[in-house]
């Protein structure tokens, strides 16, 4: 990597796109161990009503159970995970690790290769040759390619390494990563080994250790005979909230530049839940605290080119507007996509 080329972290003096004073960055990148574990616990509460909800009688009750505790587990572990390998959710570094560890186990991820790809995420936004988001999916421009596509994607089921979506890649992340082989979000494109060679071990013994506890809980149940409470309290809510974590996850960069310098072009901003909602300011800002979102919200109101009125809106949009306009743009062939995509007029 040349210097200068890792755009996500280069001081704000550096950056034209960043509109905030050192003044206000004091402020707004303050961690704090007790909001982190403030809004830990209102995760795990929101967890634990919504399994009450499931223990209870009632196909209404427990299908907002799992909703609830679907949502938890899925789209606020995903957020905590997150939000530790920033290392911002809590001021000690040793509580993001632990926390994002806890946090990705339901959902069969792992915090240290994550945090290994979304490095690049950052330093390559929505860069269809380098970023791993992006490359991992179809087309390269991150669209959705066709209706089907945009079904799929939203339910996460199709593609990956068996043809089961996002948990047979995640699956065959895991196994992978804990074999020394290092693989990028498909679950099966290796990592470039100068790049792998600096979390092999770490990743290898985590992934390992990861493993070992999913076969522990295995054989606990096994012995139990508690596959239905497993299936009740984990898998159900699992499938039910990884689609509506989708729901919110899949706007992110969807018809925005390619122009990973332009942190107020590259990503794209939709009302929703504060917990879900600040991603384009998690970008230009990767330091700022989650907790610190909203007061960011208020600073940077109306520097950015891609805000969405709602998620509804958002999504009314992909399929009127979007999708087609991928289709026209296909029709040139996927080489003119991907090197000058331009995005749909909003």
């Amino acid at each position: 990597m040349t210097k200068g080329e890792d755009w996500s972290y280069a001081k704000s003096s550096e950056r034209p796109d960043r509109p905030l004073s050192n003044a206000q960055l004091a402020v707004l990148t303050a961690r704090s161990d007790r909001a982190g574990f403030l809004h830990l616990g209102l995760q795990y509460g929101q967890i634990l009503a919504g399994a009450l909800l499931i223990a209870g009688t009632g196909m209404f009750g427990r299908m907002l159970g799992m909703c609830l505790m679907g949502f938890g587990l899925v789209t606020m572990g995903h957020c905590a995970q997150h939000e530790c390998i920033h290392n911002t959710a809590f001021r000690t570094r040793r509580i993001n690790n632990i926390v994002s560890w806890l946090a990705s186990l339901p959902r069969l991820t792992n915090p240290i290769w994550e945090r290994m790809l979304h490095k690049d995420h950052h330093t390559y936004t929505n860069d269809p040759a380098r970023d791993p988001e992006i490359m991992a999916g179809s087309p390269a421009n991150a669209l959705p390619g066709d209706i089907y596509s945009y079904v799929t994607k939203i339910l996460r089921i199709g593609g990956g390494k068996y043809g089961l979506g996002v948990w047979s890649a995640r699956v065959a992340i895991l196994t992978t990563c804990a074999a020394g082989r290092i693989v990028g979000y498909s679950g099966f494109d290796l990592v470039p080994e100068k790049k792998a060679t600096f979390v092999k071990a770490d990743l290898q013994r985590s992934c390992r250790l990861q493993l070992g506890f999913y076969a522990a809980i295995i054989l606990l149940v096994a012995y139990t005979n508690s596959w239905a409470a497993a299936a009740k309290y984990w898998l159900l809510p699992m499938l039910v909230g990884e689609p509506l974590h989708a729901f919110f996850h899949i706007a992110h960069h969807l018809n925005c530049e390619h122009d990973y310098k332009n942190g107020r072009a590259n990503t794209r901003t939709t009302p929703a839940p504060s917990f879900v909602r600040f991603n384009m300011w998690n970008h230009l800002y990767p330091s700022i605290p989650f907790h610190q979102l909203p007061a960011a919200h208020d600073a940077l109101h109306g520097h950015f080119a891609h805000q969405s009125s709602s998620a509804v809106s958002m999504h009314r949009d992909l399929v009127a507007k979007w999708i087609p306009h991928f289709q026209e743009r296909l029709k040139f062939g996927t080489e003119k996509v991907e090197t000058e995509w331009v995005p749909c007029a909003e």
